[in-house]
């Protein structure tokens, strides 16, 4: 099983029902090949943790980084797993845009603060799993 977390920004800003297009089109892609994880979207930057099979994630991945939509997809973490850490969750969203300014962990939501210290990215999904 191998977990790839990274960061992007949208090529232009999307509105609310781009982002659940968005999100419906990921999610039914990945239900039928075995991926988990969580999509996080914040001022037009996405924040994303994508598990499964080797194979099958190394090929989704690729699919991400040729999305016109996308730009500046940075790799903030890359590795295998023995379990899944988001296990029955085929794919979350949440859109943190809509949450109240103060919220917890919202704060630095970029991949120059994610890279410095990558296991807040994945604390970061972990916590939004949920909301």
């Amino acid at each position: 099983m191998r977990s790839i977390v990274f960061h992007g920004t949208a090529t232009r800003r999307m509105s609310e029902e781009e982002l659940a297009s968005l999100w419906r089109e990921r999610a039914e892609i990945e239900s039928h090949v075995e991926i988990t994880g969580m999509l996080l979207h914040k001022a037009g930057e996405f924040l994303q943790v994508i598990e499964g099979p080797n194979a099958v994630i190394r090929d989704m991945y690729a699919r991400i980084l040729a999305d016109p939509r996308n730009k500046e997809v940075r790799t903030i973490s890359d590795r295998f797993i023995v379990e899944r850490e988001f296990e029955g969750q085929p794919m979350g969203f949440l859109n943190l845009d809509e949450l109240p300014a103060q919220t917890p962990l919202t704060d630095g939501f970029s991949y120059e603060a994610f890279s410095v210290e990558p296991e807040s990215a994945l604390r970061t999904l972990r916590y939004f799993r949920y909301r």
